[in-house]
């Protein structure tokens, strides 16, 4: 019987994309086809979920890209020279840019392309372009990342060094990632991590668990973190940080809102000053922390605000949100401009401000975005600690109706979708698996993270990611067997201190919730090849528009 060739599968979603001739392809079906004598169809959806804030819907975090990149090298090495691999998706929008990240990055890491030849393979699946990723915002989106931009992160994550797939540990990713194990993900292996505000004490609130300062501290020392930096309210008196031998730094500024040029300076000059590694955190760990974090990005490596945006996202879902990310756009020629510049050693005295910045609730019309360059509070020093002990009430909603800040609900939202079992997905995104881990009689306690090169590092941040642990078959294969893939006896005390700290939790707080199909998305669809640039074209411009920053 003669073989059907795969473009006149009626079945057929869009078009076929051929990645590698004759062996790799990627598109999507209408229903889910069934592999014959000639081709193995690896169908996506059914080991990949992302378990959104609100409505975004990805890109999928560092574990399930690695566990996916393993699982499509076996299936290449498995099939005989006649049979092709064809990745496939349902035709969902957002099942169908999730799918083509995956299989554009495996051909970024694992077969030496481009950023840009690997998008204008995967982009002949969908000729008018994929939908483009939004934040984690309760409101409508206002900035859609692009597909290119993501794949271009990739890239330079691999080429300066932040992404090495030989020697990641997913398991440690997600251990790590999870909130009762300390909701903490690397961004930058050594040197920058970025993780939940500490709490005055241990304690669980609305299901979700802060930690006090002392559950971190056997982890810091470990990986070399020296200096911890704080942007949100004083949930915890800094001195308990600074009698342990760390260096703390307050850069206060409201949640939801952007920081002032003076806020990014000072933070550019504490990460470049700092000794060791630097732990960032907000509330959540999420906005603030994200904004400042692809500031240092753009002056250190000059990626774009876009390729910092989708970086921090595959590593600590949910990063950077609404307005944030327009100023990071507006903001890139300015952090550009500050890498062309001798470091400055000295580090001003800085009282925290906050500036004039206007957002409107989320029911209301929209966003106020602020301006290029915030404005300072022009008052009085009395009225100006007025005014900034009444927007911190504000953001932590003790004089505010009692109404949550930003972070509080993104918190909740993490805390809830650690509480339900996805049984249908092997690897699931946004904020981690939480189905306990397999154990091994040979281990006692759980090995420190694994390295990048010759340093020590941490995981990095991920989306909300869930390993099934049900058997696998003929149809269902098992993933590499890496030495990553060895599990822990018991859980470990890591970054737990001692008992008198640690939170008791029962294992059913820490279960993901469903996945949610009745949402709707609006559909976002870019239709310029991969070198034509997207509305936000400043964004896009590219490392190359550097070299003309020596006039700033």
């Amino acid at each position: 019987m003669a073989r059907e060739p795969l473009t006149q599968n009626s079945n057929l979603h869009g078009r076929l994309a051929e990645i590698i001739p004759k062996k790799l392809f990627f598109c999507a079906f209408q229903n889910r086809p069934k592999s014959d004598r000639y081709t193995d169809y690896y169908y996506v959806d059914d080991e990949v979920h992302y378990d959104s804030f609100y409505s975004d819907f990805g890109p999928l975090n560092l574990s399930v890209l690695y566990r996916f990149c393993q699982n499509l090298t076996e299936r290449l090495e498995d099939v005989d020279d006649e049979k092709s691999v064809v990745v496939c998706c349902g035709p969902a929008d957002e099942c169908r840019v999730n799918t083509a990240y995956l299989v554009a990055s495996y051909a970024i890491l694992y077969l030496g392309m481009t950023a840009e030849i690997a998008y204008l393979r995967i982009h002949k699946a969908e000729p008018d372009g994929f939908i483009g990723f939004r934040d984690a915002a309760m409101g409508p989106a206002t900035y859609r990342l692009h597909l290119h931009n993501v794949l271009r992160s990739i890239e330079k994550a691999m080429k300066f060094g932040w992404l090495a797939f030989d020697t990641f540990d997913p398991d440690e990713y997600e251990y790590y990632e999870k909130v009762e194990n300390g909701d903490l993900n690397w961004i930058i292996p050594t040197k920058v991590l970025s993780f939940c505000g500490p709490h005055n004490k241990s304690v669980v609130e609305n299901g979700y668990p802060y930690h006090a300062p002392e559950v971190y501290f056997d982890y810091f020392r470990t990986h070399n973190i020296s200096t911890i930096i704080r942007l949100n309210k004083r949930m915890y008196d800094a001195k308990r940080f600074l009698d342990a031998g760390f260096e703390h730094v307050d850069l206060f500024f409201v949640d939801g809102s952007v920081p002032s040029d003076e806020i990014v300076e000072r933070f550019i000059n504490v990460v470049d000053s700092a000794k060791g590694g630097v732990a960032v955190h907000c509330k959540a760990g999420l906005g603030r922390t994200g904004t400042l974090i692809a500031c240092w990005l753009m002056k250190e490596y000059g990626v774009t605000a876009a390729e910092s945006i989708a970086w921090l996202r595959i590593c600590r879902p949910g990063s950077v949100i609404g307005p944030q990310q327009e100023f990071l756009i507006e903001k890139q020629p300015w952090c550009w401009a500050m890498g062309c510049k001798p470091a400055s050693t000295h580090l001003s005295q800085l009282t925290n401000k906050v500036n004039e910045i206007s957002i409107e609730d989320s029911s209301s019309k929209g966003i106020v975005l602020p301006t290029s360059r915030p404005l300072a509070l022009k008052c009085s020093p009395k009225k100006t600690n007025e005014v900034l002990q009444n927007m911190i009430d504000k953001e932590c909603g003790e004089k505010n109706d009692g109404k949550p800040s930003q972070g509080d609900h993104l918190l909740v939202q993490k805390a809830k979708s650690q509480r339900t079992i996805i049984s249908h997905a092997k690897f699931t995104s946004p904020t981690t698996p939480v189905k306990p881990l397999s154990t091994s009689g040979k281990t006692s306690a759980r090995r420190s993270l694994r390295s990048y090169g010759d340093v020590s590092i941490p995981p990095p941040p991920i989306s909300r990611i869930t390993v099934s642990a049900t058997a696998s078959t003929a149809s269902n294969r098992p993933l590499t067997k890496c030495k990553s893939t060895r599990r822990l006896a018991t859980i470990r005390s890591k970054p737990y201190a001692c008992s008198g700290v640690k939170v008791n939790l029962p294992a059913s707080v820490y279960e993901l919730r469903p996945r949610n199909n009745n949402k709707t998305y609006g559909v976002f669809r870019f239709t310029d090849p991969a070198k034509e640039l997207a509305p936000n074209s400043v964004a896009l411009i590219g490392i190359s528009a550097r070299r003309n920053l020596s006039e700033f």
